[in-house]
C-alpha cells in the first residue's frame, strides 16, 4: 500500500537503544521527531536486543567516550524513574580480575588511568578483599579493580522504556518499515524512502546500527564499518545472589553476571558467523564452550549449571573502534550515531548529546567522535580493513 509523503523535523533511522534514546531526547525538545526501523523495537538479531547489558564500560584505554561515560553512569540509577519503566537496573559494580602478577601491575595502571579520567571511585582491590566481593572465584585469582556505580540492566526492556517514552511525548514509530533509500538533493539529505513511502525531513539521524553501512551507501556514502557477530549464552537460573557485581578478567574473553532470575549471562566478545545475507547468523560450537570453560574456570559455581540459551547480535564495528556520533561535514542534514562497543550502556548519554547537537548546542563530549574523521583514514586501510572479515574473537 502507498502512504503519502510525511514531513518531520527529525527522522531517526533506526529504533535500537541509541535510536530510540535519540527519538526521546530531541521529543522532549517540542521537536517532531520519526522513527523507522526495518523490525519491531528490541527484535532478534539487533545489538540492542541481543546486548548481555552491561552498564560496565571499561575506561581506562582512552578519554574519547569518557565524558559520554561519565553522564550515563551518573543518570543509570534514575532512569527508570524518568521512563517510568523497571529497567532490572541493578548497581553491583563491575570487578575485573588479574590471575597473576603481571596482570595485577596493569590493573593498577589501569586504575590510575581511570582516575585521571575522572573516575575517582575506581578502586585496586587484593586478593581477600577480591574474595570477599565474590566468593567462590577460582584459586588463581590475585587482584582485581572494582568499580562500584557500574551496573546492568535489561536491554530489551531499556530499548523499549526509551521507545515509549518518546512516543509519550509525541515521536511517531515505523516498524516493519525499513529505510531502503536516503534521499540527497546535491550535498543535503533531505528525507529518506521507506517501505512505507517517502519521508521528508530538516535533519536526518542514521542510528541503524549493523545495517548502516547499508543505508549510508544508498547516496554514495561508503563508511568504514563492517559487522560483527557477538554472542551471549544463558544459564539455567541458580540461586539468585550468588554473583552482584559484573565479572571480567584482564586477559580472557568474558562478561560474566547475574540476572534477576538467577541465571548467569555470559559474554565478552566471542563471535559468530554473519549469514550471506547478512541478515542472521550462526554461532560456534567451540566459542559456545570456550565462552562456557572461561567462565567456570574464574567462577567455578557456574559448573552446576547447564546452558540453556545461546544467541547472537549483529553490531557495527568501526575502522577505529570508537563510534561515529555527530554531523557528516560534506552532508548537510545528515547525523551518524552508532559504533560504540558500550552502545548500550552509553544510551542515555548519547541520546542526550545528540539530541543537543542537533538542535545547535555545544557538545564538547562528542569532539574525538566526529564522522569528520573518515576522511583521515587511507583509502588502502579502509579497503584493507573491509577486506578482512569480521570473524577474529574480539577480546
Amino acid at each position: 500500500m502507498s502512504h503519502p509523503a510525511e514531513s518531520v523535523e527529525v527522522l531517526v533511522i533506526g529504533g535500537g537503544v541509541i535510536g530510540s534514546s535519540i527519538a526521546y531526547h530531541v521529543a522532549r525538545q517540542g521537536r517532531s521527531v520519526l522513527v523507522v526501523d526495518r523490525c519491531e523495537v528490541a527484535q532478534e538479531p539487533a545489538a540492542s536486543w541481543a546486548s548481555a547489558g552491561g552498564v560496565t564500560p571499561d575506561w581506562g584505554q582512552d578519554p574519547a567516550e569518557a565524558a559520554l561515560a561519565s553522564a550515563a553512569i551518573e543518570r543509570w540509577p534514575t532512569l527508570a524513574d524518568e521512563l517510568e519503566t523497571d529497567l532490572q537496573y541493578r548497581q553491583g559494580g563491575h570487578l575485573l580480575l588479574a590471575e597473576n602478577a603481571a596482570e595485577a601491575e596493569r590493573l593498577q595502571a589501569l586504575v590510575q588511568r581511570q582516575h585521571e579520567l575522572g573516575f575517582a571511585d575506581v578502586c585496586f582491590v587484593d586478593r581477600q578483599d577480591v574474595f570477599s566481593l565474590v566468593p567462590g572465584l577460582g584459586e588463581q585469582v590475585v587482584a582485581g579493580s572494582f568499580s562500584p556505580s557500574d551496573g546492568q540492566a535489561n536491554p530489551a526492556l531499556t530499548t523499549s522504556a526509551f521507545a515509549n517514552a518518546a512516543k509519550r511525548h509525541g515521536a511517531v514509530y515505523w516498524t516493519s518499515a525499513e529505510c531502503l533509500a536516503l534521499d540527497r538533493i546535491a550535498d543535503r539529505v533531505v528525507g529518506a524512502l521507506t517501505g512505507r513511502g517517502i519521508v521528508q525531513a530538516k535533519q536526518v539521524v542514521l542510528a541503524a546500527g549493523a545495517w548502516s553501512g547499508a543505508v549510508a551507501s544508498s547516496i554514495g556514502l561508503e563508511l568504514p564499518l563492517r559487522v560483527r557477530v557477538l554472542q551471549a549464552l544463558l544459564s539455567t537460573p541458580a540461586q539468585p545472589g550468588l554473583l552482584q557485581p559484573v565479572v571480567g578478567a584482564v586477559s580472557r574473553a568474558l562478561s560474566l553476571k547475574q540476572v534477576q532470575d538467577g541465571a548467569f549471562l555470559l559474554g565478552g566478545g566471542w563471535l559468530g558467523d554473519l549469514s550471506p545475507d547478512r541478515r542472521s547468523y550462526t554461532l560456534r560450537p567451540e566459542g559456545q564452550r570456550g565462552n562456557w570453560t572461561t567462565a567456570c574456570e574464574l567462577f567455578p559455581p557456574l559448573r552446576l549449571q547447564r546452558l540453556e540459551r545461546a544467541w547472537g547480535g549483529l553490531q557495527a564495528q568501526t575502522i577505529d573502534d570508537y563510534p561515529f556520533i555527530g554531523s557528516v561535514s560534506e552532508l548537510e542534514g545528515l547525523a551518524l550515531a552508532f559504533g560504540s562497543w558500550y552502545g548500550f550502556a552509553l544510551a542515555p548519554a548519547i541520546g542526550r548529546s545528540l539530541a543537543n547537537h542537533l538542535a545547535g548546542l555545544p557538545t564538547p563530549e562528542l569532539d574525538h567522535l566526529s564522522p569528520s574523521r573518515i576522511a583521515q583514514f587511507a583509502p588502502a586501510h579502509v579497503a584493507a580493513f573491509l577486506a578482512e572479515s569480521a570473524t577474529v574473537d574480539a577480546l
